[in-house]
């Protein structure tokens, strides 16, 4: 595993606003960004910003010594705003010249990327598209296909947003994005679209370190995803099932996590 310098000062976050993919998105990082090192890359999930990972990023970064880099895709919490409808290919866009444009403008050549939800599928697919930079994956209860518990939970989601305070609560992360971020999720996977949309391809693809981490009560579900990803994967994969806890492994159960990304860094480093 690499040496891990005390982050110190660099424990400060730090925002800025870049253009990656024709739009305007916000940055929050920890650390200083060395070509020759690696650098956490976090994608968040299809409700989520930077924001809603908390003290996620900042945790890491002090737990590994490295640096963190996190921001919201296009959409979403202090990114412009989405305009038109979205359809599930918009994965694909985001991990693949979207965040390569991300990583360029940042001059990061060597990235493990930790993946919630939405943007577990993302980093995979990531993995696929990139992998001259990308060296390792964890993907956090990673969505990697539409199912019907699925499709419950986001019709679920649908009704809290209508008529309950989920839009309310949403509005605290995204403020003026919080409609055409929800109908944008929603939309994309809620349709027949979404229904057949698959990334076995790019699975199939990925090269890299890879960890991934679903909760048994994760509300989404997560048997159709391993039944998906266990036969068409080839690389390295660590598979971490964990009792009493739902959809948020890392704010659920935060230590397992952080030891499961200790893990990978010594597999990736080894």
């Amino acid at each position: 595993m690499e040496q891990r310098p005390s982050p110190g000062p660099a424990s400060v976050e730090r925002q800025q606003m870049i253009v990656a993919g024709g739009r305007q998105l916000r940055t929050a990082s920890f650390g200083k960004f060395e070509a020759d090192r690696l650098t956490l890359v976090l994608m968040h999930g299809g409700l989520d910003c930077i924001a809603t990972w908390k003290d996620f990023p900042k945790v890491l970064h002090i737990a590994t010594g490295l640096s963190v880099l996190a921001y919201d895709r296009w959409g979403y919490g202090g990114s412009e705003r989405l305009e038109g409808r979205r359809s599930p290919d918009y994965r694909r866009q985001e991990a693949g010249p979207t965040l390569g444009e991300v990583l360029r403008h940042f001059g990061i050549r060597r990235a493990v990327l930790v993946g919630h939800s939405d943007g577990g599928a993302m980093a995979l697919l990531a993995a696929a598209a990139h992998p001259e930079i990308v060296r390792g994956v964890l993907g956090l209860a990673p969505q990697l296909l539409m199912h019907p518990v699925c499709e419950q939970c986001m019709q679920a989601a649908r009704q809290g947003f209508e008529t309950g305070d989920l839009r309310q609560r949403l509005a605290r992360y995204h403020g003026d994005n919080t409609e055409s971020m929800f109908y944008g999720w929603y939309g994309a996977w809620c349709s027949a679209e979404g229904a057949a949309w698959s990334m076995v391809r790019e699975l199939r693809e990925v090269s890299c370190t890879t960890s991934v981490i679903f909760g048994l009560d994760d509300e989404y579900g997560h048997k159709p995803h391993l039944e998906v990803l266990i036969p068409a994967f080839n690389a390295p994969l660590e598979i971490l099932t964990l009792s009493a806890c739902g959809h948020h492994p890392h704010h659920q159960a935060r230590a397992e996590v952080l030891a499961a990304v200790q893990r990978l860094l010594g597999r990736i480093g080894g």
